[in-house]
């Protein structure tokens, strides 16, 4: 099975949440702008930012109490993906752009399903064993979110998703529903619908098309 990590977020928030293990940060905000959101975090934590121009927006978060790094990593990237923006992990950097943009940066791409959280731009592989994927590209392209995309490689029976972290974690608990063998009492009902439905349905007009007349009606049969 295919499997590569080209980085990983979460084993680097983990990391940096024991580095900081004793400071605490306070996420109250009532519609703050995102770049404020990401300063205080910066300054709390130490990690580097570096934010795309076109990052606009604001959002409120409201926490009674101080958290954790790592929980207010998580709820910094679902404040971004609100406003359709996602981060990309580039060595000690965090680079923060329009989710579009960072599906082509250097994002994780495995043939795991990633963790719900940090909510992240992610690449999932999955391998289907009984379903064809030309069949699911078809009939399940309404399955990525706005700003996720899916490809098929017919090949392998793959299909290549990229999308938030939470809407991969649904699609897969879908794939697991309908990737399943057919039973052959299913399967007999399948074709026999097609074959009623298909495009041989009803017979065939043969031989030259009726002609009319200057009305547009067809002369009667005599």
């Amino acid at each position: 099975m295919l499997k590569y990590v080209i980085s990983s977020l979460f084993v680097s928030i983990l990391t940096l949440s024991q580095a900081s293990a004793a400071d605490k940060i306070k996420m109250y905000f009532n519609n703050e702008e995102l770049t404020k959101v990401i300063e205080i975090y910066s300054k709390a934590t130490g990690q580097k930012f570096i934010i795309d121009p076109g990052v606009r927006g604001k959002i409120s978060i409201y926490n009674q109490e101080a958290l954790e790094p790592a929980e207010a990593f998580n709820q910094l990237s679902i404040a971004l993906a609100t406003n359709g923006f996602a981060i990309s992990k580039q060595n000690d950097v965090m680079v923060v752009k329009s989710a579009r943009n960072v599906q082509r940066d250097l994002i994780e791409v495995s043939s795991e399903v990633p963790s719900v959280f940090p909510q992240r731009m992610y690449t999932w592989v999955a391998t289907l064993k009984h379903v064809s994927v030309l069949d699911l590209n078809r009939d399940l392209r309404i399955l990525p979110s706005r700003d996720g995309e899916m490809n098929v490689n017919a090949a392998a029976n793959q299909i290549i998703f990229t999308d938030w972290a939470t809407n991969l974690n649904r699609i897969a608990e879908i794939l697991k529903a309908v990737d399943k063998p057919v039973d052959p009492a299913t399967k007999k009902l399948v074709d026999a619908s097609r074959r009623h439905h298909g495009p041989s349905n009803g017979p065939a007009h043969k031989g030259p098309a009726p002609k009319h007349d200057e009305a547009g009606k067809a002369p009667e049969k005599q």
